[in-house]
């Protein structure tokens, strides 16, 4: 088994060909995103944090965003990844309080 995600890819400050580059380097990133870094399918690229720091190391002055929704429910994060280091960013899910004017 395993655990799969959908992965979205994209490049916030340079040339989006270059996805097209990671993909041919990564097996894993070519069944995962497309060329544009679009999510094909649910897929399972346990390595991505470790491949894209890899692969940003020698494209120093490129921002990555890669975002996953994974299978289980509230499963949602950003990864920013630039030369070789990343910020990870989690989702936070959250209600509003109880507001009894909103009651309809």
């Amino acid at each position: 088994m395993g655990y799969y995600t959908i992965y979205t890819l994209c490049v916030l400050n340079g040339n989006e060909n270059i996805i097209s580059k990671l993909r041919e380097e990564n097996e894993d990133a070519m069944y995962a995103i497309d060329e544009n870094g679009v999510g094909r399918c649910m897929a399972k690229w346990y390595k991505h944090e470790e491949e894209l720091k890899s692969f940003s190391k020698r494209n120093p002055d490129i921002l990555f965003k890669l975002e996953g929704e994974g299978e289980e429910n509230g499963n949602l994060w950003v990864k920013y990844i630039k030369n070789g280091k990343v910020q990870v960013c989690y989702a936070k899910i959250s209600f509003d309080e109880y507001d009894e004017s909103k009651l309809k």
